[in-house]
């Protein structure tokens, strides 16, 4: 071996050696991330806990933020609306605030709770549904996955819940009933069924509706609302009388659109969203 390709094979040693060093700062740098995501989660879990108390006693309050939320309203149709007015609780409760293992980091659950008091029958039942969440890494990429919950759907949109036509059906399902079938697929409820496991054949964007509602909607609450109220951010020439809430927009009846997510707001300081997508090291 002459010694010019001596020179370039300790180079190429060298190079190699460095950037394995660079590997592991990278290793390293991930661990500490998530090690304070971990203490910021077990730092605040109290407070969210006395957030949650008082939020309940302000009447629809959750309602304005779902509303007030530019996203929440691609992911559900416009009869789900009226519904959700009786919101009475969201909350997201990260695993790893209970345990001291890094595994537990891949584990989350929201729960949502309904209360109609104003009508008689409720238009929905008082209700409180928890659905749990997980990291999984499938193709070297990772989703989240989850386990069907049950939710007792409101009275008026029985006919298009999806179980309650499979179960009343033995056969093939009519013209009529697929079509009732694929609204139910579209409706907020049939969230709750979603696993993550059968793209196409549940609710279309289960994972970003989850990752919405944990990441955004939930730790940035009190901002919605307060950009929701009455004169925020206008001076007080401009100021009025603030306008009712309209979430409404067209139902696409594509099943293959996708959702677009781009107005997604980022924030720099979101820890719960370093936990949940965090990559296994």
């Amino acid at each position: 071996m002459s010694s010019e390709e001596s020179k370039i094979e300790a180079g190429s040693k060298d190079l190699e050696k460095h950037l394995n060093a660079l590997a592991e700062c990278e290793i390293e740098f991930d661990k500490a991330e998530n090690d304070a995501a971990i203490y910021r989660l077990k730092k605040t879990s109290g407070i969210y806990a006395k957030r949650r108390e008082i939020l309940k006693a302000i009447p629809q309050f959750w309602y304005i933020v779902l509303a007030e939320n530019e996203d929440f309203s691609d992911y559900i149709r416009t009869e789900d609306l009226k519904f959700l007015e009786f919101v009475s609780d969201i909350y997201v409760h990260h695993k790893v605030v209970d345990t001291n293992s890094a595994e537990d980091a891949k584990y989350f659950s929201i729960t949502i709770g309904f209360k109609d008091t104003e009508n008689e029958p409720p238009l929905i039942k008082e209700q409180e549904i928890k659905k749990e969440f997980r990291t999984v890494v499938v193709d070297g990429e990772e989703k989240l996955e989850s386990e069907p919950v049950a939710v007792e759907w409101p009275h008026e949109l029985k006919d298009i819940n999806p179980a309650a036509i499979k179960k009343s059906k033995e056969g093939e399902l009519s013209a009529a009933e697929k079509k009732k079938y694929r609204m139910g697929m579209k409706s907020f409820f049939a969230w709750f069924a979603w696993t993550g496991k059968k793209p196409g054949k549940e609710f279309r964007n289960g994972e970003e509706l989850a990752r919405l509602i944990a990441e955004d909607i939930y730790p940035y609450a009190v901002k919605y609302y307060s950009e929701a109220l009455p004169g925020h951010g206008e001076s007080e020439e401009d100021s009025s009388e603030g306008e009712e809430l309209d979430l409404s927009e067209s139902e696409d009846e594509a099943d293959s659109k996708q959702v677009s997510t781009s107005r997604k707001r980022q924030r720099s300081d979101s820890d719960e969203e370093t936990v949940s997508s965090k990559k296994q090291k």
